[in-house]
């Protein structure tokens, strides 16, 4: 069954885009691939040419974060939505992206296939924290509470004597002035506003004195630059256009002057180290089919940017640092008719194709 708008989440989306949703992304490959050819297929090399190493199939809610031990960038999971609604379609493979090429890893270990797991870099231990996600989002269910740790060469599954419950489309972030990774919201069969700190070989729930509402999809990144986590929109039952920070401690509710509105939701967000910006892009935007605009945070308000570029419609991509390339860089999500499989980078002024 093909799926024509990420209107579902775990089943209880249902509503669908009216029209036809715009493309702007001009090509379903990375580049070297030849055009029209199937995403993940491999490319037919030129007289004399090495063929080309096929990079990932499009999907959508992977989880992507940088790796600063081994200075490359990790995909792991996600769900290709636009093949079918089954649990088949539901992925489990580890990819690497070194600015330059993926290589599809082989790990003695990894995580069950899942779709919208968290995944951090956590300088605590010099690893990638993994947790929760979801078996089979489309019919609802298979929420998973597992924590794994990456290492640069295999995944080890943790046994924390504390855990947050299972739940999909969680965010987390590290809390650099607490040295702690801090876990925020989700779904499990409903939306979750608990707040949960990891300090490299445990789980404790925090009990802050206030809380945004309960909500899964939102953007949350930590801003270095006033040491504080910023949390934006979300879903739960309806879209949200609030912005909290985090301060080590408590939640607050904040009051900017410009913000992206209700819009759109499912952004994707990142903080850029290389241009000291807190970004967000496209998202999706109901009926009106999914969004293009860039804003970042300056500290105390959203702005949005006019770049000379864009990376396409899309939503329910990711978006992270990579220290090969010192720019933000953005792979998979959906512009309403397919899930994406091209690279895209931020430079600090506008977006350019990898």
């Amino acid at each position: 069954m093909i799926i024509n708008a990420l209107r579902w989440q775990q089943g209880r989306r249902a509503s669908r885009i009216s029209g036809p949703v715009l493309a702007a992304a001009a090509a379903a490959v990375l580049p070297l691939a030849l055009a029209g050819a199937p995403a993940g297929a491999a490319v037919r090399a030129l007289p004399g040419q090495a063929a080309a190493t096929p990079g990932p199939a499009g999907r959508v809610w992977t989880s992507w974060a940088d790796d600063p031990a081994t200075g490359q960038v990790v995909l792991f999971g996600g769900d290709q939505s636009y093949r079918s609604s089954g649990p088949a379609d539901v992925i489990g493979s580890t990819w690497t992206w070194d600015g330059t090429t993926w290589t599809k890893q082989a790990p003695a270990a990894a995580p069950s296939p899942r779709t919208g797991a968290a995944l951090v870099d956590d300088p605590t231990t010099g690893q990638l924290l993994l947790f929760g996600g979801s078996s089979h989002p489309f019919s609802g269910g298979g929420y998973l509470g597992d924590t794994w740790t990456w290492d640069g060469t295999t995944w080890t599954q943790l046994h924390p004597a504390t855990s947050p419950p299972a739940r999909h489309n969680a965010d987390m972030i590290y809390d650099a002035a607490s040295n702690e990774v801090i876990l925020f919201g989700g779904y499990d069969g409903r939306y979750l506003n608990d707040t949960w700190a990891w300090n490299g070989t445990n789980w404790t729930q925090l009990h802050p004195a206030t809380s945004p509402p309960p909500r899964d999809t939102h953007s949350l990144v930590y801003d270095p630059a006033t040491q504080t986590a910023i949390l934006f929109g979300g879903f739960n039952g309806q879209r949200l256009s609030d912005t909290w920070s985090w301060d080590g401690t408590n939640w607050s509710q904040l009051s900017p002057a410009t913000s992206p509105g209700t819009t759109s939701t499912a952004w994707q967000a990142a903080y850029d180290d290389a241009s000291q910006q807190l970004v967000l892009y496209g998202g999706d935007m109901n009926s009106r089919g999914f969004g293009n605009a860039t804003w970042t945070w300056t500290g105390t308000t959203w702005a949005q940017l006019q770049p000379a570029a864009n990376a396409g419609r899309r939503a329910y991509g990711s978006l992270t640092y990579d220290p090969a390339l010192q720019r933000l860089v953005m792979f998979g999500g959906s512009n309403g008719t397919r899930d994406l499989t091209t690279l895209w980078q931020w430079n600090g002024t506008t977006w350019q194709q990898a």
